[in-house]
């Protein structure tokens, strides 16, 4: 049998030979891990790849599909009628407790503050480590908005989550800070943590959430696809707002006003 030469012209286009070409053996071994993968995919699984969704495939050109189907809309108005209420709030319970612990987490990977003077020490505290930190907080209901949406009934399930997410964070970090780094820390530096910093995590996580609301709302109102878009003024307010207090604290800390570090 003919094999494929490297001649660029269109006489040597493969459906144009006399015999089949000789197919590479590896393309059966991948042809049955695909078949393997497709029998195992569960429906969650398989709306991530449905093509209804794309335009030239819009009802008003190729007409509505037909009841066999999956749509990401019918997945959706399928599972929110299958969720009940104690499921999503032992859900979204279980979202709030976890936000904390796995914001701290990834705040772990962020760069350390030492040389905190230097061009990058300020980017690491004050671009870093808001970015890192506000993203984090808010990754598990993220996940949830975009993936499963119908496990959230309300808009304050999702800011409970993200409240909860911003105060356990703060309060597991100031007990590392004052039990681990400082543990000799005057009353004024426990004081600030305990409400300035809590208070800091709280808002800028609810601020964020507020995104996150805007997009699960609009996926449960119009019946579409998260369009993350939606959240994004929300978070990078939340961001910059974070990165700004860390700039205003570790100025004032180096000039000598505040004789702590910030949050």
């Amino acid at each position: 049998m003919p094999k494929p030469r490297h001649d660029p012209s269109i006489e040597n286009e493969p459906h144009f030979f006399a015999a089949p070409l000789d197919v590479d053996p590896s393309e059966a071994k991948a042809e049955t891990l695909i078949d393997r993968e497709q029998a195992r995919a569960t429906e969650h699984d398989k709306v991530d790849h449905v093509v209804w969704d794309e335009p030239s495939l819009h009802s008003e050109l190729a007409g509505e599909p037909d009841e066999s189907q999956l749509t990401y809309s019918r997945w959706l108005e399928k599972n929110i009628a299958a969720t009940s209420w104690a499921k999503s709030w032992l859900t979204t319970l279980a979202v709030a407790a976890a936000a904390g612990p796995f914001a701290i987490i990834g705040a772990l990977f962020t760069p350390p503050e030492a040389g905190i003077a230097t061009s990058g020490g300020l980017i690491a505290v004050c671009v870093v480590a808001p970015l890192t930190e506000e993203i984090m907080k808010i990754a598990i209901a993220l996940w949830v908005v975009e993936k499963r949406p119908f496990w959230f009934k309300s808009i304050g399930q999702i800011l409970f989550c993200a409240l909860a997410g911003g105060i356990l964070f703060g309060v597991i970090e100031i007990l590392v800070y004052l039990n681990l780094y400082l543990p000799n820390a005057g009353p004024s530096l426990a004081r600030w943590r305990w409400t300035v910093c809590v208070g800091l995590h709280m808002n800028c996580s609810f601020i964020a959430g507020v995104g996150l609301a805007r997009i699960w709302y609009n996926t449960i109102r119009e019946r579409h696809r998260p369009l993350l878009g939606l959240g994004m003024p929300w978070f990078f307010i939340a961001i910059v707002g974070h990165g700004l207090y860390k700039f205003a604290v570790t100025m004032a800390e180096l000039s000598g006003w505040l004789d702590f570090e910030p949050a």
